[in-house]
């Protein structure tokens, strides 16, 4: 990439970086387009983005190795570190024929868990020896955050070894108290089930994944949590009803018995997250959290996945957060408006109901 080109591309990301950003998105023929506070706004100030200039800054941001993997398979997302500064997730497609990039700014300082505004009970998880944790949301909600958080946590606070599969690398961490192994799919390992299927003859006490993409990694991941590991799992799923629901769906109906109770025996928890508008600015995270209670265990082994709503709205006490109370009480606190919360409640009819309470 040419001088004057780096030039560009470091101001509009120097630029961006400082700001309320999460993404920025390079298509020929538009002005850069970011996403700032959930929303899509156009950078009306900066140049129309030629094919040219996205070409030059594919060059400069692909290894050959990603270039050759871009041009074979028509797409790669790939973990970047701009000039030595800036830490990103780039993913590079085709549209129409043309390339296009859409990237997204990780931030320099990984906020502790307590700064996320996640529950108290999801904080205590990183405590816990072994079992299944399953950290959903959809893309943007801040998964991959709240899973380096929690590893981070491990890792300033125990002497573990920590392993990671990820695709790609998002936060690149340091060990502090313990070791860190973070392992990249297409760098580090050829696939996911060949990057999985090392990890139950490896010295690891705490394990990280940054998908459950296949079977192979579903089962892996349980056998690893029910063998004694802790696991750390991101999906994409709205609610923990869903998230069980989906996860069970991988599999072929004659198997979904045998798989609700490994998930059963495995899990320690199911927290889904989402980003909703703050009133005056920003976003605020709302989060359910479905701890694995003797009675949640029961309902997901029996696949009575629709009481698990109950369970979530009437089992307080034991750590359970409802996704609608949730929004309720960020509504009554005045945090979030009534019609914001509404817009993206579970059930708006439990939402009414709990803000009329």
């Amino acid at each position: 990439m040419s001088t004057t080109e780096t030039a560009i591309l470091q101001k509009i990301l120097t630029n961006l970086a400082g700001q309320q950003v999460s993404d920025l998105h390079l298509r020929a023929g538009s002005q850069p387009v970011v996403r700032r506070d959930g929303e899509l706004e156009v950078l009306v100030q900066e140049d129309i983005i030629t094919p040219d200039f996205l070409e030059a800054v594919l060059g400069t941001l692909l290894t050959p190795q990603q270039r050759a993997t871009f041009e074979s398979e028509r797409q790669v997302t790939i973990g970047h570190t701009f000039l030595n500064r800036l830490r990103l997730r780039i993913s590079a497609f085709y549209q129409r024929g043309l390339p296009e990039l859409a990237i997204r700014f990780i931030p320099s300082t990984l906020k502790a868990l307590k700064e996320l505004g996640l529950p108290a009970t999801f904080e205590r998880l990183v405590e816990a020896g072994r079992g299944l944790v399953i950290i959903a949301g959809s893309y943007g909600s801040g998964r991959t955050t709240t899973l380096a958080a929690c590893l981070q946590a491990i890792n300033r606070s125990k002497v573990k070894h920590i392993t990671t599969i990820e695709e790609p690398i998002e936060y690149v961490l340091t060990g502090e108290q313990s070791i860190i192994d973070q392992r990249e799919v297409g760098v580090d390992a050829v696939s996911w089930e060949e990057a999985v299927s090392t990890l139950p003859n490896e010295d690891v006490d705490v394990v990280g994944l940054s998908r459950l993409p296949s079977r192979a990694v579903i089962d892996e991941a349980l056998a690893l949590a029910v063998g004694g590991k802790l696991v750390f799992a991101v999906r994409e799923a709205d609610s923990c009803v869903a998230a069980v629901e989906q996860l069970v769906a991988e599999f072929p109906a004659e198997q979904q018995a045998t798989v609700r109770s490994r998930l059963a025996e495995a899990l320690l928890a199911i927290s889904v997250q989402k980003l909703v508008p703050r009133v005056g600015g920003g976003r605020v995270l709302v989060c359910e959290l479905l701890v694995a209670t003797p009675a949640a265990r029961a309902t997901i082994h029996d696949g009575k996945d629709y009481q698990l709503t109950n369970l979530l709205l009437t089992s307080r006490e034991e750590g359970m957060v409802a996704f609608d109370r949730s929004l309720a009480e960020l509504v009554k606190t005045g945090e979030v408006m009534q019609e914001v919360a509404l817009a993206h409640a579970l059930d708006p009819e439990v939402f009414q109901s709990i803000l009329r309470r």
